[in-house]
């Protein structure tokens, strides 16, 4: 049986005076493939990012095995601050393996970003990406793995992923890759989490079943708190010793019921109807290129594009990450401008654009005085209606319609910034990215708002699943510059191409800049290994290992719990060789990936 590398025992965690997990008894094992999920706002990151931390919970206990490695991909991973890309994903490694980061480097195309320019979300997250992917730690830590990155990217990842050998923790959205990845299922439910062995096939039948169940017991309690409340009228009188005690066990029942009652999710039921009839053209494109000029190189996105968009239109768009998906919708509202062609726009037609970044949302409200700025009642479908009657229809309760926006996840702040795109009168919506961070059940929601919608839509998405779902055409980013309009969903379109066509190669603007560095290093590179450093380069992997022996025999004796009472001599020695043989192997890695960085960049200009 794999051995136990995390048990939490009777845990409880809380944040923000709200508890989102109690008793929870679970162990995590080497090689468990699990994913966490839940809704948004019940705990996921937080148990992450406690996970990575090592910190102590709110109640309970958490043991991790001795000296485990641990590594985390957040869901909004910080702009890294970078000189040296091989130096970045060495870096926390004891033994960098330069030829495999090599190897990941150029299977990313992240030799083609610039460091020096401020970098895309999908750059970042592809940064990190690497950096786990290359990682000695045994549990690695992913939460929303697929946010901002493309389509072969992602089934890059999931291949990487599955061939590591790794423990993996889970938190997404994207079903497909939930499907492909899973050997385990942790569902955060009214702060229990409830496990399941196996893959995440009928995932949603097997927590309909938990929900079930709860139901019955909730009635069943229900119906004896009723009973009990009527004896308390009628019988109270007698022996009222006795009846004081039955008391306090109703009052005991009626607390139970409140904790653990079922949730009966009533159906959600968002229509929007345009706002006005559009014309039956909505956008139609002649002859419409965009390109940049990069070191006075014309770089080309996509030239001739010939678009019809027609009213009523549920198009997806899909392509690899910096092919010109968003330059293209804010060329198509007029926010960017083409480099040559024209377009030409229906009469009548008012669009929204949902953007994936989220910029809207001003933190230092609340989600009430975002929708409702002077009052307590929005506009919506011509009607006024309280603003808390409109927020629960995007799953907020009245006690998080008032907290601060800060406090809210990435998930919530979506399910906001949806509720305040929808508020707005438009016929046409375009969406960026809309599915990033959410839940099921808000991805659901958003599901039904699109299927609903009497308008036109155009979706920007990676989501297989939700595109499958939503759209009934594509406009495909294919190599080469070129925009290919399919007729069908992404599963229609997969089936006949898969997605070697949206892999982006070089185009001649970019090998041009490449071979220019090229050239130029060559000409000036004059730089050699002294003798003594090509010495230290190939012994200090040997010094490293036998130090690294040597510090397991200390940790083994330290491992001995009574040696600090029995032998104190013993232990003082021991901590002090494993705190000196600590420092030296750090000093060692450090010489040793200058050393090599500096070999790489003499042989590998």
């Amino acid at each position: 049986m794999p051995k136990t590398l995390i048990t939490f025992q009777n845990f409880k965690m809380s944040q923000s005076n709200k508890v989102l997990l109690e008793n929870i008894n679970i162990s995590i094992h080497q090689f468990d493939r699990i994913v966490l999920v839940g809704q948004n706002g019940c705990g996921k990151s937080s148990l992450l990012k406690l996970l990575k931390n090592k910190e102590e919970c709110d109640a309970g206990s958490i043991w991790i095995t001795p000296n485990l490695k641990i590594d985390y991909l957040e869901q909004d991973p910080p702009e890294p601050s970078i000189n040296n890309l091989l130096e970045f994903l060495s870096k926390d490694n004891q033994h960098p393996n330069l030829s495999k980061i090599k190897e990941i480097i150029e299977e990313l195309n992240l030799k083609e970003i610039n460091l020096k320019n401020k970098l895309s979300g999908g750059e970042i997250r592809k940064i990190y990406i690497a950096k786990l992917i290359v990682s000695e730690s045994e549990l690695l830590l992913l939460d929303e793995p697929t946010n901002h990155i493309d389509l072969p990217t992602i089934y890059w990842l999931e291949k990487k992923l599955l061939s590591l050998n790794k423990t993996l923790i889970i938190v997404s959205h994207d079903q497909e890759f939930l499907r492909k990845i899973a050997t385990k299922i942790f569902w955060i439910h009214q702060a229990q989490i409830f496990k399941r062995e196996g893959l995440y096939d009928n995932f949603q039948n097997w927590t309909n079943q938990i929900i079930e169940v709860e139901k019955i017991k909730s009635h069943k309690l229900k119906q004896k708190i009723k009973s009990e409340k009527k004896w308390a009228i009628e019988g109270i009188s007698a022996r009222r010793k006795r009846n004081m005690g039955r008391l306090r066990d109703l009052e005991k029942l009626s607390k139970n019921y409140e904790s653990t009652k079922a949730i009966v999710k009533k159906p959600l039921n968002i229509i929007l109807n345009k706002t006005n009839e559009s014309s039956q053209n909505i956008i139609e494109t002649f002859d419409l290129s965009f390109s940049y000029d990069v070191e006075n190189e014309n770089l080309n996105i996509f030239s001739d594009l010939n678009l019809k968009i027609r009213r009523n239109d549920r198009i997806g768009i899909i392509g690899a990450n910096g092919s010109g998906k968003s330059t293209l919708v804010k060329i198509l509202q007029g926010i960017c401008s083409p480099k040559t062609g024209k377009i030409k726009f229906g009469e009548n037609v008012n669009i929204k654009y949902f953007d994936q970044n989220k910029e809207n949302i001003n933190l230092n409200k609340t989600p009430w005085s975002t929708l409702a700025r002077n009052g307590d009642h929005v506009d919506f479908m011509g009607n006024k209606i309280h603003v808390l009657s409109y927020l629960k229809k995007f799953l907020f309760d009245e006690k998080k319609s008032l907290q601060s926006n800060s406090t809210l996840s990435g998930g919530e702040k979506v399910r906001l910034s949806l509720a305040e795109l929808f508020i707005n009168k438009h016929n046409f919506l375009i969406l960026d990215e809309p599915t990033n961070d959410l839940d099921f059940d808000t991805l659901d929601l958003l599901k039904v708002v699109i299927k609903n919608y009497d308008g036109t839509v155009l979706i920007i998405s990676h989501d297989r699943f939700f595109l499958d779902n939503t759209v009934e055409k594509l406009l495909v980013f294919e190599n080469n510059n070129r925009i290919l309009k399919h007729e069908g969903n992404f599963s229609d379109y997969y089936k006949k191409f898969g997605l070697e066509k949206l892999i982006t190669v070089n185009n001649n603007g970019k090998n041009k800049i490449s071979n220019k560095k090229i050239i130029t290093k060559k000409g000036i590179n004059k730089k050699k290994m002294s003798f003594k450093d090509s010495y230290y380069l190939e012994m200090l992997p040997l010094k490293i290992e036998k130090l690294e022996k040597e510090l397991k025999e200390y940790e083994t004796i330290l491992n001995d719990r009574d040696l600090f009472k029995h032998d104190r001599k013993t232990f003082d020695k021991a901590t002090a060789e494993i705190t000196n043989i600590k420092k030296i192997i750090s000093e060692s890695e450090n010489k040793w990936l200058e050393l090599q960085i500096l070999n790489d960049e003499i042989n590998n200009p």
